[in-house]
């Protein structure tokens, strides 16, 4: 009998959780305490700091690259459509009900997938509750608890992965088949069935982005915007008053709101500015760096999170393809199979789950003109289909494909058939309206 146990911890998880065919050696599941940072020099790295769940996003980089990935995702309209071989697609399915409107009662599906995203990179796999109603999913919600799974190849199939919730204020605790708990993990697995934290792996980058941030703090707090020191004349001996009143003048040096103003100190004692200015420190450059290195975990281009360092129009462009291709793409795609065995359950074994990413490749009014009237003149889309992408009020429109009339169609028998009242062969130079299997024929 195989068996694959998982643990993932969470937000609201029940202390002392055991699933029961848990072994007794197994590590219990502990309760995520929210964000936090935790300084890593007990394990031999002085001075660094790392981050454990949520604490995460105490980085700007980290959340900047979780909201970019979150707001995109969250803007894709759901749909359900056929895969039997001619598209169809079917607005009022009960998924595509949930997913382009309320995704339970407390959230929308743009919260829903929101959250998911950040779930999914920050703890490497996000589980959704369905909850069913008569055959019919009625509401998909976030589990917030710890997840045990568990596979046994000996039972039925359909029936092999079972899923035990501890339970938390979205989801009873208790026991759930693959089609009722959906489980979407990051790209980086070593199981296959449970991701790898990016935020984990990313951890010691992500403390230092923190660090940076920490650093800035210290330095507007202590007063140090010129980096510096306080000479005392040669020879003097300096008191323990005049010590005290110099400590006392460096002290209301400190903070925003002291910056520019001149301390005045005793026992001829002077402030004396470091050569060395912030800009020789290179913390620009080295921000820049943490930066990039943070955005490489989460797969998202440095100019998605407002860094434009060598970045042209032409470049972001193509930059931005690839970030629809490269990241969007392959999440929506694994939203898209996780939901397979939901459909199977309802007996749509012939459609599939779709997130349409065009919205995302949409360009200026005239790129996106010259794309419709090609593929209208290709009779791919009608003008009342156009309307609808563009969310035009398509009344009165034509909802019938366009075709050129210098342009014929080859009939199953060889013969061309020209749609033209002057009765001509198709004009593009090198046809002469005769096959060499046939004639013919004009429909004016």
């Amino acid at each position: 009998m195989g068996r694959i146990m998982d643990f993932i911890t969470g937000a609201d998880l029940k202390p002392g959780y055991r699933a029961e065919a848990q072994p007794a050696a197994e590590p219990q599941p502990v309760p995520d305490e929210g964000p936090r940072i935790v300084t890593v020099g007990e394990i031999g790295d002085v001075g660094l700091s790392t981050v454990a769940g949520y604490g995460a996003l105490m980085s700007v980089d980290y959340m900047a690259c979780e909201q970019t990935k979150a707001r995109s995702l969250s803007s894709l309209p759901f749909s359900v459509v056929s895969r039997s071989g001619q598209w169809e697609s079917f607005p009022e399915h009960p998924l595509a009900v949930l997913f382009n409107g309320m995704a339970n009662e407390e959230m929308t599906a743009a919260q829903f997938m929101s959250w998911h995203r950040l779930r999914c990179d920050t703890f490497g796999t996000a589980y959704w509750r369905v909850e069913w109603w008569r055959g019919v999913p009625v509401a998909v919600w976030p589990v917030l608890c710890g997840v045990f799974r568990d596979f046994d190849r000996s039972r039925p199939e359909g029936r092999r992965t079972v899923f035990e919730l501890s339970g938390d204020k979205y989801n009873p605790a208790g026991r759930y088949f693959a089609d009722e708990v959906v489980s979407v993990t990051t790209h980086v697995t070593k199981t296959g069935t449970k991701g790898e934290s990016l935020a984990r792996l990313a951890a010691k980058q992500i403390g230092l982005s923190v660090d940076l941030e920490r650093f800035y703090k210290s330095m507007l707090d202590n007063g140090n915007h010129q980096l510096g020191h306080v000479e005392i004349p040669e020879g003097h001996h300096v008191s323990e008053q005049e010590k005290a009143d110099l400590k006392e003048a460096i002290a209301r040096k400190r903070g925003v709101g002291e910056a520019g103003k001149a301390p005045i100190f005793s026992a001829g004692a002077k402030w004396v500015t470091d050569q060395q200015t912030m800009r020789d420190a290179s913390l620009i450059e080295q921000q820049t760096w943490i930066l990039h290195q943070v955005c490489r975990a989460c797969n998202v281009p440095p100019w998605k999170v407002y860094d434009k360092t060598g970045t042209t129009y032409q470049g972001s462009q193509q930059s931005n393809i690839d970030y629809v291709t490269d990241t969007i793409v392959p999440d929506a795609r694994a939203i898209e199979l996780a939901l397979r065995p939901v459909l199977d359950s309802m007996g749509d074994r012939d459609k599939a789950a779709k997130l349409n990413v065009k919205g995302l490749m949409r360009g200026d009014d005239r790129s996106r003109s010259q794309y419709f009237r090609e593929m209208a003149y290709l009779g791919a889309y009608t003008p009342r289909r156009i309307c609808e992408l563009e969310d035009v009020d398509p009344t009165g429109v034509l909802d019938k494909p366009l075709f050129p009339l210098n342009y014929g169609t080859v009939e199953e028998d060889g013969s061309v058939t020209v749609y033209s009242n002057a009765a001509k062969a198709p004009g593009d130079g090198s046809q002469t309206g005769v096959t060499d299997k046939g004639g013919m024929n004009v429909r004016g």
